[in-house]
């Protein structure tokens, strides 16, 4: 019995063990299929939709269909030659959510990565891995962009899934600096850059496509599965008035005169005054389009409409004939010049050019021998509302509404600001008139086309990739400033003589009949004018007999001891500009015609 007593215990602690293990061994599937169970709630419910977007994505590839920028031509002779296109360009790029599935695995994978394609492009490793760890949620990161060939090639062969090469297109000039602060120029990205780029951007401007693929986890997509297919969209063409033989012609004249004289700058513009076409636009120093990054700023500006200047003698021709226009004077008007000093009542002390010493000459005279204090007299004599309104109508202290941005409209400072002072400066161009080259082009054709004022045009026409003309740029007149019978008298009886016997023979040519006039413009400062600072002016046209083409050149600041004023230094520049271009358009040369009349 006691032995029995004994063993009852130990049974009951045997049922007690085996219930408790039976428990734990249930226990145990039981919590993971809680803990399984609990996960899967997480990922349906909590995570579901940023699972199934990342699967989603992760089954896609997208596949960039870049577009090209319109093309701008420029004409030639014989037809248009392109002056700003597109090249084709290799760009590395990456797919930065390959790389940032669990975030310290990803950290890891982005610096193997950085480290990897650095090594073949000679770059930062660093600098990418930034590019990388900045866009780690989106599809699409450019690391490099306007790689060589080779360089693409070894990208290639490191066959990482997620670094891929594509091609793209990059903004090109051909023909380097010719035009170049016309043209303007675009950014790596294809943003406008100033110029013709900017001003038509609406028409230039490209958007690109996009395809996508179904693929695998591997990144491997057939062609054939495109889920989604967006075309890409070339930028339309557009077509200048310039003409790339014309401008040439008129970028070395103004590079030579430069040189020549030591001037700071110069500013020309060609333009045809029959319809407002400009042939030619440029400026020195010049630009190249394909280097704007490591051009100066100030080199890349168009300063025949952005630099501001006053014009000096060059102005006088417009007062004059807009005073006989106005019934104010007639050519054969006198007025005494003081033999070459006059004092005037509240007005400073005016004097001619050293040495010349006129007396009581006409109109014609005054402007012809280029008298200050003749064009002082008539000043005078207009008061300053008429002077005031003369200017206006020749479309000075306003936009000449060319199609370039950034144009400046010079100044006329409004008739109850002056003094006695501005009354008789403002006729031989200096004190409340400042004026840019493309204004005076602008108003001097109007004298040349018999008293019309156009709005000057650089875009001719634009057109679709396929030849449809979109737009087109007629000519248009903004109003009409002398009579035909005034304009054409005061070419022949005035314009012509200052080129044959005046200020301007410097321009003078023996096959056609040039018309112009000189200007030498002191250069103001903060305290007045600067000492032996000039602006150095010649404006013509030519032929005299049909005027076909006007020149108007400025040289800023030639050196003062090789020659300062308008008839050294701007006018053999404008002859040399015209003996070319004027056969080039095959103009008939109309010097025989005048001596037989």
């Amino acid at each position: 019995m006691p032995n029995a007593e004994c063993r009852m215990p130990n049974r009951m602690n045997n049922s007690k063990t085996r219930k408790w293990r039976f428990y734990f061994l249930f226990a145990i599937p039981a919590t993971a299929l809680l803990v399984l169970g609990g996960r899967v709630v997480h990922l349906q419910v909590c995570r579901g939709g940023q699972l199934s977007e990342l699967a989603q994505r992760q089954q896609r590839r997208v596949i960039i269909l870049p577009a090209r920028h319109g093309n701008i031509f420029a004409r030639t002779r014989t037809g248009y030659t392109l002056l700003a296109g597109s090249r084709r360009a290799s760009s590395v790029y990456a797919d930065p959510v390959l790389l940032s599935e669990g975030f310290c695995e990803g950290q890891e994978r982005f610096v193997v990565t950085a480290g990897k394609v650095a090594a073949v492009l000679g770059c930062t490793d660093g600098e990418l891995y930034d590019k990388l760890i900045r866009r780690c949620d989106k599809r699409f990161a450019y690391l490099v962009r306007d790689v060589t060939d080779s360089q693409a090639e070894a990208v290639r062969n490191l066959k990482i899934p997620a670094i891929g090469v594509m091609g793209e297109w990059r903004r090109n000039y051909p023909s380097g600096s010719l035009a170049g602060q016309v043209l303007g120029f675009r950014l790596i990205d294809g943003q406008a850059g100033g110029g013709i780029e900017l001003q038509a951007d609406k028409w230039l401007s490209s958007r690109d496509g996009r395809k996508v693929l179904r693929c695998d986890a591997a990144r491997r997509g057939r062609y054939a599965d495109v889920v989604e297919y967006d075309p890409p969209e070339d930028g339309k063409n557009v077509v200048l008035t310039l003409d790339v033989s014309i401008q040439g012609f008129l970028e070395d004249a103004l590079s030579e005169t430069v040189a020549r004289f030591g001037a700071e700058a110069a500013m020309g513009v060609v333009m045809d005054p029959n319809t407002g076409a400009i042939l030619a636009m440029a400026s020195v120093p010049s630009c190249n389009p394909n280097q704007y990054n490591v051009t100066p700023s100030d080199h890349r500006r168009g300063r025949a409409i952005t630099d501001p200047y006053e014009p000096g003698s060059v102005f006088k021709p417009f007062i004059v004939a807009g005073a006989v226009q106005m019934g104010k004077v007639t050519l054969d008007t006198t007025f005494y010049c003081h033999n070459g000093l006059y004092r005037a009542h509240r007005g400073g002390t005016i004097r001619d050019f050293p040495g010349c010493r006129f007396g009581r000459i006409p109109m014609s005279e005054i402007v012809i021998k280029s008298s200050n204090i003749g064009m002082s007299k008539l000043g005078e004599h207009l008061g300053n509302e008429s002077l005031c309104r003369i200017a206006s109508a020749f479309g000075f202290g306003v936009r000449s509404g060319i199609d370039l941005p950034g144009e400046c409209p010079g100044r006329v400072v409004h008739p109850r600001r002056w003094t006695g002072y501005a009354t008789r400066r403002m006729p031989f161009g200096q004190g409340p008139i400042m004026v840019t080259t493309v204004q005076l082009a602008n108003a001097f054709s109007a004298i040349a086309n018999g008293g019309e004022l156009l709005r000057p045009r650089l875009i001719e026409r634009v057109t679709d990739v396929n030849g449809k003309v979109l737009f087109e740029n007629p000519r248009r007149r903004i109003r009409q400033v002398l009579s035909a019978e005034v304009s054409r008298r005061f070419i022949d009886e005035v314009l012509v003589n200052v080129v044959e016997r005046g200020t301007g023979k410097r321009c003078r040519m023996d096959r056609w009949s040039v018309f112009g006039k000189t200007g030498t413009a002191q250069i103001g400062g903060p305290d007045g004018y600067e000492e032996n600072a000039y602006t150095a002016t010649f404006m013509a046209g030519a032929p005299a007999s049909k005027p076909a083409v006007v020149c108007v050149i400025s040289i800023y600041k030639p050196e003062y001891s090789r020659g300062y004023t308008g008839g050294k230094v701007a006018a053999p520049c404008v002859r040399q500009v015209l003996q070319k271009t004027l056969p080039y358009l095959d103009i008939p040369p109309d010097k025989d015609l005048v001596v037989s009349n």
